[in-house]
C-alpha cells in the first residue's frame, strides 16, 4: 500500500535544488490524501467516506456535480467556507442529529485543510473556515427545540439518541446465563461488555491467545484508537472465562467467541462477527424485558458505574475505556459525581 502512495520523483526535471524541490512538492500534493488516510484506522476512513459522500449529495441537491472528494485533492477546487456553512444548514433541515452535523462538518474541514496543503484551496478560504464552528451542547439543545417547534426531525436513522440505561439488577441478569455452551459463552460476553467496557469491535476481535491464565490478564487491540490495552479479569468475568475455556472453547488459538447454530450449539472454528454480537446482545436484552439493547449500552453502563465512584480518577476511567480524549470519559464522571467530590474543604469542621 505504501509503495503506491509515497510520492515519486522518477520524472523530476534537471537535478537542481529548485526543480527537485518543486517536483517533490507536486508529488506530495498529489498524494496528500492517501498519505493522511494511510495513518487512520479503517473505522475512521469509513466514517470519512460517509461524510464526504453526504457533502457530495448536498452539492448535487444544489445542482452541482463533484468528482471523488475522498481520493482526489483537485476535486476540492472551488469549494469554500460558504459551501460548508450551507452544508451545515442543509443537514439540520434534513433532520440529522446535531452530533452528526458537527462530525460531518469536521471531516469536511479536515479535507479542506489537506486540499489547501496541496495548493488547491487558497489560504484565505481556510482562514474564513476557522470561524465556522460546531454546535456546543447548549446550542444543540436550543437548535433541536427550534427544529421540533418547526416540525422538523432532529435525528435520522435507527441509531438511538441516548443509551438504554441498565439497572444493577438487569446487569446481573445479563451476566447470569444458563449452564449450556451457548449460555457460558453469552455470560462471558456480557461480563466483558458490562464490566470491562469493551466495544463491539474489540469483543469481536478477541482471540484465545489474548488471555494469560497465569496472570489473569486480557490483552486486546482497540481498532477505534489503534492501541493495545490490558485488563485484569476479576470476579465473575474470570470465573466465566475459565469455565468457558474448560468446557466449550478448547482451541489453543483463534477467535474466542464461537458462533452458534439455531439449536444453541457452538460451532467449532467459527467466529462471532460484530453483527452477530449485536444481534445476540439484543436477544439477551429482550429476554429480560429490554428492547433494542446494544453492546454500546453495556459499555455505557460500565462507564457510568465507574464514573459515579469518587475514587475513580479521570485517568483511570480513560484507561479502562480506551478513550484518547478526556472529554469522552469526563462526561461519565460529570453525570455521577458532585462537583465538590474531589475537594473536601470544610469537612474537618464540626457541625453547629
Amino acid at each position: 500500500m505504501f509503495t503506491q502512495i509515497i510520492p515519486t520523483l522518477e520524472n523530476a526535471p534537471a537535478p537542481t535544488l529548485a526543480t527537485f524541490g518543486q517536483a517533490a512538492n507536486e508529488a506530495a500534493a498529489r498524494a496528500v490524501f492517501a498519505i493522511y488516510q494511510a495513518r487512520r484506522p479503517e473505522n475512521t476512513r469509513r466514517a470519512q467516506r460517509a461524510a464526504l459522500a453526504l457533502f457530495a449529495e448536498y452539492m448535487r441537491a444544489e445542482g452541482v456535480a463533484v468528482p471523488d472528494l475522498y481520493s482526489d485533492p483537485a476535486a476540492w477546487l472551488g469549494i469554500g467556507w460558504g459551501l460548508v456553512q450551507g452544508f451545515q444548514f442543509w443537514m439540520l433541515k434534513q433532520g440529522y442529529s446535531v452530533k452528526t452535523v458537527n462530525d460531518r462538518v469536521s471531516v469536511v474541514k479536515v479535507y479542506m485543510a489537506l486540499a489547501n496543503q496541496a495548493g488547491i484551496i487558497p489560504d484565505s478560504e481556510i482562514l474564513r473556515l476557522q470561524s465556522l464552528r460546531g454546535y456546543t451542547r447548549k446550542e444543540a439543545v436550543d437548535t433541536d427545540r427550534a427544529r421540533a417547534d418547526q416540525g422538523l426531525a432532529t435525528r435520522k436513522g435507527a441509531k438511538k439518541a441516548a443509551a438504554t440505561l441498565l439497572t444493577d439488577d438487569q446487569a446481573r441478569k445479563l451476566k447470569t446465563q444458563p449452564p449450556t455452551p451457548q449460555g457460558r459463552r453469552d455470560a462471558l460476553l456480557m461480563c466483558l461488555l458490562l464490566d470491562h467496557g469493551l466495544r463491539v469491535s474489540e469483543a469481536a476481535g478477541l482471540k484465545v491467545e489474548n488471555f494469560n491464565l497465569e496472570t489473569r490478564q486480557m490483552t486486546f487491540y482497540r481498532p477505534k484508537t489503534g492501541r493495545t490495552s490490558r485488563h485484569v479479569l476479576r470476579g465473575r468475568a474470570w470465573a466465566c472465562l475459565v469455565e468457558y475455556l474448560e468446557k466449550d472453547q478448547h482451541a489453543q488459538s483463534g477467535p474466542l467467541f464461537l458462533g452458534s447454530n439455531k439449536s444453541g450449539g457452538l460451532i467449532p472454528g467459527s467466529c462471532m462477527s460484530e453483527r452477530a454480537i449485536n444481534a445476540r446482545v439484543r436477544a439477551l436484552g429482550r429476554a429480560i424485558g429490554i428492547e433494542s439493547l446494544s453492546p454500546h449500552d453495556c459499555r455505557h453502563y460500565g462507564a457510568t458505574k465507574a464514573g459515579h465512584d469518587p475514587k475513580v480518577s479521570l485517568a483511570a476511567l480513560m484507561a479502562w475505556g480506551g478513550w484518547e480524549s478526556p472529554t469522552s470519559a469526563a462526561r461519565y464522571i460529570e453525570r455521577g459525581q458532585a462537583d465538590n467530590d474531589g475537594v473536601n474543604l470544610g469537612s474537618e469542621e464540626s457541625q453547629p
